[in-house]
This record gives C-alpha cells, sequence and structure tokens, in this order.
C-alpha cells in the first residue's frame, strides 16, 4: 500500500466508484490524468467498503495497485456531482471498543488566529497550559514579546495540530483509522457512523452515551 494510501486509511477490497460524484472505471493513469486535467487540485473520491460508501479528498494518483471493475449505478440512480472544493479530510481515531474521535487533517482558521483557545477546546491540556504559561511569561517581559509569541505559536499549532490530536488519543487509547471528507465536522460524524453505526463518540456527554448503550 503506497503511503498516501495509508494515510487515507484505504485497505486491500476498498473500491473506487466514483471521481466528484461521475462513475469511474479506471487505473492509476485515468486517475492521473483527472488530476492533471485539475491542475493538481483535490479530488473526491467515492469509495466502497462492504455495504456502505464514503468520501476522501485525493490529490495524488498513486495509492495501491488495483483492478478496473465495473460498479454500475443502481437502477433508477443518477449520479450526483460531487463539488470537491466545498469539503474537507477529517482523520479518524478509533479503538477496538468502538470509541471514536474525528477532526480537520488541515488546522482550522481558529488554531492559527488563537492557538491557545484551540488547544483548550480540542482537550490538549499539556500544550495548551504549557503556552498559556509561556504567553503570560513573554507578557510579563514585555507586550511586544507576548505578541511575538502569539504569531510563533499560530505558526507552530498550525504544522502540529494534527500530531497533537493524534498523540493525545492514541494515549486515550484510540489508533488511526482513516479520512473521511466530508462539507463539516457534523457530516463527517454522520459518515463515520454510516460506517460503524455502534461507536460512540469519545466526548459524548454521559446521557448521550447511556441513550447510545439503550
Amino acid at each position: 500500500m503506497e503511503p498516501a494510501a495509508r494515510r487515507l486509511g484505504l485497505k486491500a477490497g476498498d473500491q473506487l466508484e466514483a471521481i466528484n460524484g461521475l462513475p469511474f472505471r479506471g487505473d492509476e493513469a485515468a486517475l492521473r490524468a483527472q488530476l492533471g486535467a485539475r491542475g493538481g487540485k483535490a479530488l473526491a473520491l467515492q469509495f466502497r467498503r462492504g455495504a456502505e460508501t464514503f468520501l476522501v479528498l485525493v490529490d495524488a494518483a498513486r495509492l495501491g495497485r488495483w483492478e478496473a471493475v465495473p460498479c454500475p449505478l443502481p437502477e433508477g440512480a443518477t449520479p450526483e456531482r460531487v463539488d470537491p472544493a466545498g469539503l474537507q479530510n477529517f482523520e479518524v481515531m478509533r479503538s477496538a471498543a468502538g470509541v471514536y474521535d474525528l477532526y480537520p487533517v488541515a488546522a482550522p482558521t481558529l488554531a492559527v488566529v488563537a492557538p491557545p483557545l484551540w488547544l483548550l477546546q480540542m482537550r490538549l491540556w499539556a500544550p495548551g497550559a504549557t503556552l498559556v504559561a509561556a504567553l503570560a511569561a513573554a507578557a510579563v517581559v514585555h507586550p511586544l514579546l507576548g505578541i511575538g509569541v502569539w504569531a510563533a505559536a499560530g505558526v507552530w499549532v498550525r504544522q502540529s495540530a494534527a500530531a497533537f490530536l493524534r498523540a493525545d488519543r492514541m494515549m486515550r487509547g484510540l489508533a488511526f483509522e482513516g479520512a473521511i471528507a466530508a462539507k463539516g465536522e457534523a457530516a463527517a460524524h454522520a459518515a463515520h457512523l454510516r460506517l460503524h453505526p455502534q461507536d460512540r463518540y469519545l466526548f459524548a456527554p454521559p446521557t448521550a452515551q447511556a441513550a447510545q448503550a439503550a
């Protein structure tokens, strides 16, 4: 399996059914041609795994070896075009017990403009507390130094956001599951639960957990 496929969590047996919502039957060369036609911009690839489908954004054709197999539309169905510009990839972490979390692969705006707030919002307590302490110390020395540390923190968090989240969730017993492309976090949760309907969100309120268990 190619590194790009591993980063997306693709597995042997996954079937590439559609690109940007349109049925696809081809090989790596055909996928590369479509990427080239878009100037290297990401494509929304729809894969089938068992009875369910999921989307991922892909900007590289080397996803491993596969065979072109027919993926006919169900009778009466019509293709629905998908705009990849409206999607983003979410990384999914999951435990063997079915507990999961997901987050954007690309750091959101909040992580860049307000890094301490984002770190604490994402329950990254250790780096969040460290950054707050560093900002407080810098501001005591000189306000301009505090501003400089804040700006540097935005760059630091933007580059390391996914790594921070991955490491934290691994400490909580989760492991990398894959990626899902969706328009937003709520849509990503819905897409994941279509694949794993019995899963429980890591930070679900106790009442929601009890209702799901029932």
